[in-house]
């Protein structure tokens, strides 16, 4: 009787023993799966989901679109004020372009804080930071930044620096600005050129650079187009950085300046 009894225990503990096992595996395999699933919810590979990727590749690897063609691309312009961010984030396009400037830029109120406005507007309800944190945590979609002010960039590449060093940044971003005087433009309103790629260079190099020139195109009104000398300028400020660049134009512009366009395109392997 006592054997059996002792026996009867000891079986009795292995029995909870297994079944207690049997449980922590199954919590752990469960853990494990969830952690799994939600690193992996995204769809796309690692070297894919980071702000220096390509745009194409990127889209491509979400099955957004089916082949490298620019044109098959989407995107939502002036996504500035929590409205349109809003309107942005819900709708099909796959990738939001939005303007940076300084609260009350050159007024007493400037703060230097990063927004989301496009000038004349000096003020938003929309800071840089909150439009990053919100596009970043309820989308995969691309992101384009247009800076419109010098001060603006500092302070938004070193918060892009700390949302990508905590994780958060897990797609293609473009830097752009527009820092050469371009086509039918009287005043001098570029961004700093040397000024604006050094910030670059020095607080947030993992981006796709997207430098462009400001323009005027009036409708009814003789218009001229980009010219050789111009895109020649472009290829000295550029032509030997390391990272991807794009070159925003304007498209009404582009057709009898294309030779132009070609020749800055053949200048580079990548």
């Amino acid at each position: 009787m006592a054997c059996r009894k002792s026996c009867s225990e000891h079986q009795t503990k292995w029995v909870l023993a297994g079944s207690a096992s049997v449980a922590l595996l199954f919590t752990i395999g469960m853990v494990l799966g969830f952690t799994l699933q939600r690193g992996t919810r995204s769809g796309c590979e690692q070297d894919i989901c980071r702000p220096d990727a390509d745009m194409l590749e990127y889209l491509l690897s979400l099955g957004q679109i089916s082949h490298r063609d620019g044109l098959s691309v989407t995107w939502y312009h002036a996504a500035n004020s929590q409205e349109e961010m809003k309107a942005a984030l819900s709708s099909n396009s796959m990738v939001l372009e939005a303007d940076v400037t300084v609260h009350g830029l050159n007024t007493a109120n400037e703060t230097g804080v990063p927004i989301m406005a496009h000038p004349p507007a000096i003020y938003s309800d929309n800071t840089l930071q909150q439009w990053l944190e919100t596009v970043l945590a309820s989308s995969l979609k691309g992101i384009k930044l247009d800076f419109k002010s010098l001060k603006a960039v500092g302070p938004s590449l070193d918060l892009l620096q700390q949302l990508t060093e905590a994780g958060k940044v897990r797609r293609p971003v473009w830097l752009n600005a527009d820092i050469l005087r371009g086509p039918n433009v009287p005043l001098p309103i570029e961004v700093n050129a040397t000024q604006f790629l050094a910030l670059v260079q020095e607080k947030y190099p993992q981006a796709t650079l997207s430098p462009g020139w400001t323009t005027l195109y009036m409708p009814l009104f003789p218009n001229s187009t980009y010219t050789q000398a111009m895109v020649e300028k472009m290829q000295e400020l550029v032509g030997a950085l390391p990272q991807r660049v794009t070159f925003p134009v304007r498209a009404v512009m582009v057709r009898a300046a294309w030779p132009h366009f070609s020749w800055l395109l053949g200048q580079s392997e990548r």
